[in-house]
């Protein structure tokens, strides 16, 4: 027993002895690496000057003119940005900030060891979790290096250049250059600037109430935005006032005058403003943000303030000639109508994707990151989605052509009967005459033989569209996509937004590849280094010949007779599609040159009918704009685009061939003509043409006088039993 008990314990103090040197050896490689760490991080430069000359976001544009990148705007800079020295801020701004950001600033070299201790463990059980151990000088410095990922050694250089930058200035400096610089939302950075535009005062006159308001919109600034959540930034505040008192700052009396005080935010003051950003700029901030957030897994929050304040350097893919003649357009309100209807258009170049102009409303944009209707704003697209989820994919499977011959008739599929924008029904017409006339019986039939699911893999799949719904449970219902309503006549769950559908229509133009929109291409850091790359993607939607058919096809909606025609441009090929919902509450045009798509939609925010339009508002916003940006292009023709078409057509008529057209010997009157598309027959020769009756000497006298009809009230009656039809009954 004894030697079973010394041969114990010399396996565990020989157990203990490499638990202890194992440790001492990931300890040493820890430390080792922590060094490491350290050593690098000292080689970087703190440039607080020139970070303090140079913090907001820079957006370019590529000037086609001169061949180079120049900048466009300055991300929340211009008038928004007011230095307020820190001798004339408030004490109790100061307090406010250090209540609710980091209670131990005065204390602390840097680094609040007893939080980071706290947010490390956190981390170690859950990587996910919002919790931070950032100091105010931490949040600085995140910014002074543009370096905000999730990493631990990012997180060891932040701390170990905090505690340098303690060393290199004043707590009060510090705490000057935090508060001149923090993104407050509404284009403010700093809070000089968010005094004037919440408040119209300097930021010496807030009182502890408004201090806290502003301060409290730090952590997630549009969701503590006062313009655009008042709400939420009321309970933040009260926040802010109660830490305070929690502190030592504010007494009993002081925090409920403090939090009974009413808050007089100065909207007009914000309205007046005409400094906001852009539609576009808007959107570019936005896919940055969520890129970083994706790519470098940033959050939303934090993404948005680095692009605000972190010397950002993003390049647009905006084209500002183009913007500028949408603006003109969209700005004016005498362009649109007198009821409070809104508008969205975007313009995309079909062969890189790259987004060139965007309009999110009428008149003047009333703020930052208000709704923007051409991303934000789904709707039901009504016939503008025939081209990508009937036509598109029906050539593309070889179902029809533009010649194909199908029956404008009444039909009925279980229980619906669909019907068109005109009176009545045209009984047979070619594929091409029902898309330049929008003829809804068509499109559900060509629809029944492609298939729903086909159409709606080819639209979700192929060109883009994020917004259809497979299956889902809505207000208690089983909603679907996959239905001939939805597919063929644009009645989908949630619409398209006009973003999307200027994409999707974009592979008719390029040869049938559609190419992802995209708002930027890079993004670089305050040191000049790519940290976003967002290049053209292409997918092969279709066929080259397709693209080339549905660009035929389309033009003829922009022809004499097409409901499109008032879109026609005089010096370029034009085609599209005019879009209305049987319920009047949506108008679209989506149109396209071999220069540019532009999808416009039309209507109000909360939908209305519009049946008192004698014309469509979406085609004439269309029109504006495009004729300023196609004014000094040159003459083009869509790319492969034949400009006639080969039709038999009847000798006698002129209409469109059918075996019936025989002469009186039985011969065939067929005839082989070339057409320029648009002007292609659209009506099939009927047997009125062809009848050959047999004149004998006793008939003759009779058959002659012009005032007997009995014959042709006879031959009326017969042609009127033919031309019947029966509702074909589908299940």
């Amino acid at each position: 027993m004894a030697k079973e008990k010394k041969e114990n314990n010399r396996f565990k103090n020989t157990f203990l002895k490499i638990m202890i040197t194992g440790l001492a050896a990931i300890c040493g490689l820890v430390l080792v690496y922590v060094v490491a760490v350290i050593i690098s991080a000292s080689t970087q430069e703190i440039d607080v000057d020139g970070y303090i000359s140079n913090y907001s976001g820079q957006i370019y544009y590529f000037n086609e003119e001169k061949g180079n990148y120049e900048e466009l705007d300055r991300i929340y800079a211009k008038e928004k940005k007011i230095w307020v020295p820190i001798l004339e801020m408030p004490e109790h701004l100061i307090e406010a900030t250090i209540a609710i950001e980091d209670e131990r600033f005065k204390e602390h070299n840097g680094v609040d060891w007893k939080r980071t201790i706290g947010a490390t463990l956190t981390y170690m059980f859950n990587k996910d979790t919002g919790y931070g151990g950032s100091t105010i000088t931490q949040q600085l410095i995140k910014n002074l290096t543009g370096q905000d990922d999730r990493s631990v050694p990012r997180k060891i250089k932040e701390i170990w250049n905090s505690m340098r930058l303690e060393r290199k200035l004043s707590k009060d400096q510090i705490m000057e250059l935090y508060l001149n610089t923090i993104y407050l939302s509404q284009g403010c950075n700093g809070v000089g600037a968010a005094a004037k535009i919440y408040f119209d005062k300097e930021a010496s006159e807030l009182s502890v109430a408004e201090s806290a308001a502003i301060i409290g919109i730090t952590q997630y600034p549009t969701r503590y935005d006062p313009f655009l959540n008042p709400e939420k930034n009321k309970e933040k505040q009260e926040l802010v006032l109660k830490k305070m008192k929690e502190l030592g700052y504010l007494n009993e009396e002081e925090y409920t005058d403090a939090v009974n005080e009413e808050l007089k935010f100065d909207k007009g003051n914000a309205a007046g403003n005409a400094d906001y950003n852009t539609y576009f700029v808007d959107q570019v901030i936005t896919d940055v943000a969520k890129d970083l957030e994706k790519e470098k897994k940033y959050d939303y929050e934090t993404a948005l303030k680095m692009i605000h304040s972190g010397g950002l350097k993003i390049y647009a893919t905006i084209d500002p000639k183009i913007q500028k003649a949408m603006d003109e357009v969209y700005e004016d309100k005498n362009n649109f109508g007198t009821k409070g209807e809104q508008s969205s258009m975007v313009i995309v170049d079909p062969y890189t994707g790259e987004v060139k102009a965007m309009a999110g409303g009428v008149g003047k944009k009333p703020g930052d990151f208000v709704l923007n209707r051409a991303t934000m704003s789904p709707r039901q697209p009504g016939s503008s989605i025939k081209p990508i989820s009937v036509y598109g994919p029906a050539v593309e499977a070889g179902i029809i052509n533009p010649m194909t011959v199908i029956a404008d008739e009444k039909i009925t599929i279980a229980g619906w009967s669909p019907v068109n924008y005109y009176s009545g029904f045209k009984g047979n017409m070619s594929v091409l005459q029902a898309v330049k006339l929008s003829t809804n019986t068509v499109a559900v039939k060509v629809l029944q033989e492609l298939g729903v699911e086909k159409s709606y893999k080819f639209l979700s799949e192929k060109l883009g569209i994020t917004t259809l719904v497979s299956k889902e449970v809505k207000n208690g219902k089983v909603v679907s996509d996959k239905n001939l309503p939805a597919l063929a006549l644009g009645g989908l769950t949630n619409g398209i937004t006009t973003y999307e559908m200027a994409a999707a229509y974009g592979a008719f133009v390029n040869g049938g590849v559609y190419m992802q929109p995209h708002t930027y291409t890079k993004v670089m850091d305050s040191n000049g280094h790519t940290i976003l790359e967002n290049k053209s993607k292409g997918i092969v939607a279709m066929k080259k010949e397709t693209a080339q058919i549905m660009c035929q096809m389309l033009s003829a909606v922009t022809s004499a007779g097409g409901t499109g025609v008032a879109a026609a441009l005089p010096n370029v090929a034009t085609a599209g599609k005019t879009g209305t919902t049987d319920d009047n509450k949506d108008r679209w045009f989506v149109g396209f040159t071999p220069y540019y798509v532009g999808a416009v939609w039309y209507g109000y925010d909360t939908p209305k009918n519009m049946s008192y339009l004698t014309s469509n508002p979406a085609l004439k916003a269309w029109k504006m704009v495009m004729s300023k940006v196609h004014s000094s292009l040159p003459y083009k023709a869509f790319p492969g685009v034949t400009a006639t078409v080969d039709v038999s057509v009847c000798g006698v008529s002129g209409k469109l061939y059918t075996p019936n057209c025989l002469d009186a010997d039985g011969n065939s009157t067929e005839e082989i003509k070339s057409f320029k598309y648009h002007e292609v027959p659209t009506e099939q020769c009927d047997e009125s043409y062809h009848i050959h009756e047999e004149v004998n000497e006793e008939s003759n006298e009779e058959n002659n006088n012009p005032d007997d009809s009995s014959n042709t009230d006879e031959n009326n009656k017969e042609n009127d039993l033919t031309s019947e039809y029966k509702p074909i009954e589908v299940e």
